[in-house]
C-alpha cells in the first residue's frame, strides 16, 4: 500500500524517522528548506545511535505526491505544511508533533479520511543540517481518530517495527496525545527557562515543584474536556528523571533563537483552561516567560 514515505520536516524528529525508515529498505522522500536539503543531498543524513549509519533518502524542498507522509514539522507550521501537500485518494498523513491540534488541523485541510493521529517518544538532538544524535528511545503510538484499528494503520506499525521504531496502536489516540501534552508541559519550557537538562527538573525541588503545579492544572484541564488521562505528577517526574541527559526540543529552540512550541504546550492548556474559568497560573507563568526569551534572543 505504501510505496513511499514522504517526512515533512527535516529537524531532528524527521531526520531521525526518515533515517531509520530508510536504512530499513523502504523509499524515503525527506522535505526540508534550503540549506538542510543541500547538506543531506551532499553529506547524507548522518545519524548517532547504537548503530551508527548513514542514510540517503530523495531530498527536496517542496513535497511530491506520496502514499505516506509523515508530519513532524513544528506546531506552527502545520497548517502551512498541510496546505503544500499533494494529497492522492489514498494518501494517509501521520502526524508525529507535538499538540492537541495538528490533526485537527490538517483534517480540516485535507479531508479527516487522510489523518491518522500519533505520538512519539523517540528523542533526538540535532548537531547540525542533516547530522543528529538519538538521545532517546522510546514508544511511538498511533491510531486513528475514531478509534478504529484499521489495515492502514497495521501497516504503518509494520513499517515502523522493521525500521526498529517500537510501535504501538491505539484505540484512543486523543487521550494519548493529551498524555503527551501533559509530560511535555512538566518539562520542556522549565527546561527551556533554565537551560537545563531533564533529569534537573527531577533532582532539584523547587523544580519538581513547580513541574507538579504545571501538572496539576494540566490534568484539571485534561478533565474538563472529558479525557480521562494515565500521567500523573510522579509519571512526568519519572519521564524527566528517565530522560535527564536530554535537552527538550524547546530548549533546543531557545539555544537556536528559534520560535518555540510553547503556544501549543503550555499555552494550549491556559487557552482551554481560561475557556472553562479553570486556574492555569504556572502553566501562565511559564507560557509568559518562554514567550520574554523568544523575544530577547540574546
Amino acid at each position: 500500500m505504501f510505496k513511499n514515505i514522504m517526512v515533512m520536516g527535516a529537524g531532528a524528529i524527521g531526520c531521525l524517522f526518515g533515517g531509520l525508515i530508510s536504512k530499513a529498505g523502504y523509499k524515503v522522500i525527506l522535505i526540508g528548506k534550503d540549506w538542510q536539503i543541500e547538506k543531506i543531498k551532499n553529506n547524507g543524513l548522518h545519524i548517532h545511535n547504537a548503530d551508527e549509519f548513514y542514510a540517503y533518502p530523495e531530498v527536496y524542498t517542496e513535497p511530491v505526491e506520496s502514499d505516506l507522509i509523515l508530519m513532524t514539522v513544528k506546531a506552527y507550521d502545520t497548517e502551512k505544511s498541510a496546505k503544500s501537500l499533494l494529497i492522492k485518494e489514498d494518501s494517509v498523513v501521520l502526524s508525529l508533533q507535538n499538540g492537541i491540534r495538528n490533526e485537527e488541523i490538517i483534517a480540516r485541510i485535507i479531508g479527516a479520511n487522510h489523518v491518522v493521529g500519533g505520538v512519539t517518544s523517540q528523542a533526538a538532538l540535532l548537531v547540525k543540517a542533516g547530522e543528529i544524535r538519538h538521545t532517546g528511545y522510546g514508544e511511538t503510538i498511533i491510531g486513528e481518530m475514531d478509534g478504529r484499528v484499521t489495515k492502514r494503520i497495521k501497516e504503518i506499525k509494520s513499517i515502523f517495527d522493521n525500521s526498529k521504531i517500537e510501535t504501538t496502536l491505539t484505540s484512543n489516540i486523543k487521550k494519548e496525545l493529551w498524555n503527551k501534552l501533559i509530560i511535555n508541559a512538566g518539562i520542556n519550557a522549565i527546561g527551556a527557562i533554565t537551560g537545563l537538562e531533564n533529569g534537573y527538573i527531577y533532582k532539584i525541588t523547587n523544580l519538581r515543584d513547580i513541574s507538579r503545579k504545571v501538572v496539576r492544572e494540566a490534568i484539571n484541564v485534561a478533565n474538563k474536556v472529558g479525557i480521562n488521562v494515565d500521567v500523573n505528577e510522579d509519571k512526568v517526574l519519572m519521564i524527566a528523571k528517565r530522560t535527564e541527559k536530554n535537552r527538550s526540543s524547546m530548549l533546543q529552540d531557545i539555544d537556536r533563537g528559534k520560535k518555540t512550541e510553547i503556544d501549543e504546550i503550555n499555552g494550549e492548556i491556559v487557552r482551554i483552561g481560561r475557556s472553562y474559568m479553570l486556574n492555569c497560573d504556572v502553566n501562565e507563568t511559564l507560557y509568559n516567560l518562554i514567550k520574554a526569551k523568544e523575544i530577547y534572543k540574546e
